[in-house]
């Protein structure tokens, strides 16, 4: 994390330039990136437990107990919608707040 005011080198090599040179930056910049860590594993396990659950019924796996398969379009639009949930939650953070 290099401060606004700092040296040329310093913002060059650092992750994270604040522009202000107000240390209260920080504690905001570590709670943005708390939320974000926080939204990333929201999504991951969203996704993973979708795939868990979604893809052996999309391939059949109650077919031999029900005679039920699931419709491609059907399994289209599920994909869909769970690619949407993901994004609408990552864009959430854009309403973030310190």
């Amino acid at each position: 994390v290099a401060l606004g005011a700092g040296t040329e080198i310093a913002m060059d090599c650092a992750g994270v330039v604040l522009t202000r040179s107000s240390l209260e930056d920080v504690v905001r910049l570590l709670a943005l990136s708390r939320a974000t860590f926080l939204r990333i594993r929201l999504n991951f396990v969203w996704a993973f437990v979708y795939n868990i659950v979604a893809i052996p019924v999309a391939a059949g796996l109650l077919f031999p107990w029900s005679q039920w398969q699931l419709p491609p379009i059907a399994a289209g639009v599920a994909m869909t919608c769970s690619s949407l949930t993901v994004l609408a939650c990552s864009l959430s953070l854009r309403l973030w707040r310190l």
